[in-house]
């Protein structure tokens, strides 16, 4: 054994650079199954953290399902854990989703949002410059009933309206 080995540290840092070898061997192989796409909607829709953690890391690596999972992304990203790689996810694959498909998911994510929801919604949506869909949800928030609603559709059409149709 190499000094380097006998030291405790060195050998976590072997262990974990083995471990990281074999998660992207592991993920490779993932990528080439046909119901790979069956098993990342399960692990997205799943109560286990480590599941999901999972899905949205292989994601943010291989996004190429991005725009096929998009409604359980967005509905991720609603959620306060789940946010930040929520997003990450979808900024990986952000230029392969149709437009008109993340407005349609947007939407279909605020069917009975409150006004948080809506700033959490438009404020991804900005940050993966999706200015069509960013666009449905301020104009379904400014129709609302509720004043802290309408008042998230006035903030983001005062700072993204240039960028906006």
């Amino acid at each position: 054994m190499s000094p380097e080995e006998d030291d405790p540290g060195m050998r976590q840092w072997i262990s974990l650079v083995a471990i990281e070898q074999e998660a992207a061997r592991c993920r490779a192989e993932l990528n080439q199954l046909p119901s790979r796409v069956h098993l990342l909607a399960k692990a997205l829709s799943s109560s286990s953290s480590w599941d999901r953690s999972a899905a949205l890391n292989f994601l943010r690596i291989f996004p190429e399902d991005v725009p096929i999972l998009l409604n359980l992304l967005v509905d991720l990203s609603l959620s306060t854990g789940w946010a930040l790689p929520a997003l990450e996810a979808i900024r990986a694959a952000e230029h392969k989703i149709e437009p008109l498909h993340f407005a349609r998911v947007a939407l279909e994510c605020l069917a009975d949002g409150e006004a948080e929801d809506h700033l959490r919604l438009a404020g991804m949506l900005a940050e993966v410059r999706a200015w069509e869909a960013l666009d449905a949800v301020i104009g379904k928030a400014s129709e609302s009933s509720d004043p802290a609603t309408r008042e998230v559709a006035r903030v983001f059409s005062a700072s993204h309206g240039g960028r906006l149709s």
